[in-house]
């Protein structure tokens, strides 16, 4: 599993830049977080969690809570197969689902399995423990995250006095050029296959 600081050494290595002098940390994690945000498009990151049902009332659910910013959960089915209607709203340690049809009503102690997406993640940065992205496509993502830090640092070599423009042109040429790579690449890899979380717990 890819780390920060191994996606911040292959980026430096892309960018010429092998020591940091011209890339600071937060330009490289930057230029990160956008790429796995363009990678999430074409390999969303979806998961199955399966939570015990902690009550009842009417046709709400209430679930123990998992989910966290930019989570969604996408479906839900029971352990016999069988798909619900609903929609879902959560507290930080609750999740309540609205079941409009269903087959057979769950029961508190019912176990329900949920398809999840959710933002791609890096151990390291931003206090994530878990690296979602495959090392078969870190080098993908690598090489996209120099591009989009390379454009960072094109905005900002504007700034900077007796800069000439030609030195923007030519970061902007060569960071659109690795942008561009980054999403051939991405249109010809297929996402990869997640099996069911242990325990029934999203990794944080």
């Amino acid at each position: 599993m890819k780390t920060v600081e191994n996606y911040r050494a292959d980026m430096l290595t892309i960018l010429g830049d092998a020591t940091g002098r011209r890339y600071s940390e937060s330009m490289l994690d930057m230029g990160l977080r956008e790429a796995l945000k363009v990678y999430g498009v074409y390999c969303p990151r979806k998961d199955l969690i399966k939570q015990r049902v902690v009550s009842v009332d009417d046709t709400t659910v209430e679930l123990p809570g998992f989910l966290y910013a930019g989570m969604e959960i996408l479906t839900v089915r029971n352990d016999s197969g069988d798909w619900f209607d609903f929609s879902a709203y959560y507290t930080p340690d609750r999740i309540y689902l609205n079941l409009y049809r269903a087959v057979r009503w769950p029961a508190v102690g019912d176990m329900l399995t949920m398809e999840v997406s959710g933002p791609h993640t890096v151990k390291g940065m931003d206090g994530q423990t878990v690296t979602t992205v495959p090392d078969a496509h870190s080098l993908a993502v690598a090489s996209g995250a120099a591009g989009y830090s390379m454009r960072i640092r094109a905005r900002s070599v504007t700034e900077v006095f007796g800069k000439r423009p030609e030195d923007r042109e030519a970061l902007v040429s060569q960071a659109d050029a690795l942008v561009a790579n980054f999403e051939r690449e991405l249109g010809c890899i297929q996402p990869a296959s997640h099996d069911p979380l242990p325990r029934g717990g999203f990794p944080i």
